[in-house]
């Protein structure tokens, strides 16, 4: 039975907000991998330790963590083994707080999408036999591109082979001239860059994706399906409308990805979908790609949920930054990274990601200034991250 006394503890609900004892000190007593106790003194025969000017949180939930390719790729031309490149973002996840790091695999990109296929079995194979040595759990969400005419069958056969694994599932689309590419001009610096494709290439694929363009919203609706008959959470990315909110939710989707106006997060909350923005966009206060602000979404009440995205060093950050410019409480903030992904995600009010007694012993130590940051990471009681603290 270990006490862990922290300047402040915040659970992951906003119930604490107005109580005075939230703002002092507090003992959490970890016993058997969950929380036994949260109180202002410890059991008398707990081994005790004094975090001093540190926070306990709950630990994070990230939704979307698509930082696998620079871990695989640091540098063009660089290729790091796969089972490496899984070791070095799960060790990054779980050192920014990160205990459920929901691994992003895209299918469907591309001028050639079956290089993009065998890749996802490849990493799901290896991920599937790292497993016991990685230093948390990493859950799949498996990101299909519906542009392509060949991701019904390539979807399908995934969930096939690997879908107790992948535990969230998205559409996406891609074709300049709607979502997050308005026009052409706009679609194709983005994804040469990104992809690395000269312009033959993107021609080729501006190509395919017209030729099968009508298409598109039949395969949504059958990948849509497949999540359903796998009981796995589904998920729309980038909407740019109230319409296309609508479509989702009536497929079914329990999350809405990175809306790319105000209106479609309030219609998302509206049709009881999840809203997920960006944490970097949050800590730096705008989007990259100048889309919607999670700021103004969050000043808005249309933000459930903050996610890793491309830096997962930016979670705890964008919680803090938020929080010091009025934007949302701390609680809210922290719920964001840690009850509410859980919710949407469980399958079980016993695993409901906050820090209170009978939950699994998941937590962060935070440091709050000069510069947020996560000092040691808890996963079922067992530390994963951070310098020995006991």
């Amino acid at each position: 039975m270990i006490s862990l006394r922290a300047a402040r503890v915040m659970t992951g609900t906003t119930e604490q907000v107005d109580r005075d004892e939230a703002v002092g000190p507090r003992w959490v007593t970890i016993e058997d991998g969950c929380i036994s106790s949260v109180d202002t003194q410890p059991p008398p025969h707990s081994n005790q330790v004094d975090l001093r000017p540190l926070q306990l949180w709950p630990a994070f939930t990230d939704l979307h963590a698509d930082s696998l390719p620079r871990f695989e790729s640091p540098r063009p031309g660089t290729v790091i083994p796969l089972d490496a490149a899984l070791e070095d973002f799960a060790t990054d996840a779980v050192a920014h707080g990160v205990v459920r790091p929901y691994l992003c695999i895209s299918v469907g990109e591309g001028p050639d999408t079956a290089d993009g296929y065998r890749r996802a079995h490849c990493v799901l194979q290896t991920l599937h036999r790292v497993a016991g040595d990685l230093p948390v759990t990493v859950p799949v969400h498996l990101r299909v591109d519906v542009s392509d005419p060949e991701s019904v069958d390539g979807t399908a056969e995934l969930l096939r082979q690997h879908g107790r694994r992948i535990g969230l599932l998205s559409v996406m689309d891609h074709t300049p001239g709607q979502g997050q590419y308005q026009t052409e001009r706009a679609w194709r610096p983005a994804m040469g860059t990104r992809l690395f494709l000269d312009d033959d290439e993107l021609n080729r694929w501006l190509a395919t994706l017209h030729r099968h363009a009508t298409g598109t919203p039949l395969r949504r609706r059958q990948i849509a399906r497949f999540a359903a008959a796998h009981n796995t959470v589904f998920a729309t990315h980038d909407p740019d409308s109230e319409g296309a909110v609508i479509e989702a939710a009536a497929m079914r989707a329990s999350i809405c990805e990175f809306p790319l106006t105000l209106d479609a997060a309030a219609a998302a909350r509206h049709n009881g979908l999840a809203v997920v923005m960006g944490a970097p966009n949050a800590w730096r206060g705008s989007s990259h790609l100048s889309n919607l602000s999670a700021r103004d979404a969050i000043e808005a009440g249309v933000v459930d949920v903050l996610t890793s995205d491309y830096h997962s060093g930016s979670l705890a950050r964008a919680a803090v930054a938020i929080s010091e410019a009025g934007v949302a409480s701390i609680d809210s903030a922290v719920a964001m990274l840690t009850t509410h992904p859980r919710h949407v995600v469980a399958s079980s009010s016993c695993d409901a990601g906050g820090l209170t007694p009978g939950q699994p012993a998941d937590l962060v130590a935070v440091r709050t200034e000069p510069m947020a940051a996560v000092v040691a990471t808890w996963s079922s009681g067992r530390q994963v991250s951070g310098p020995a603290l006991w």
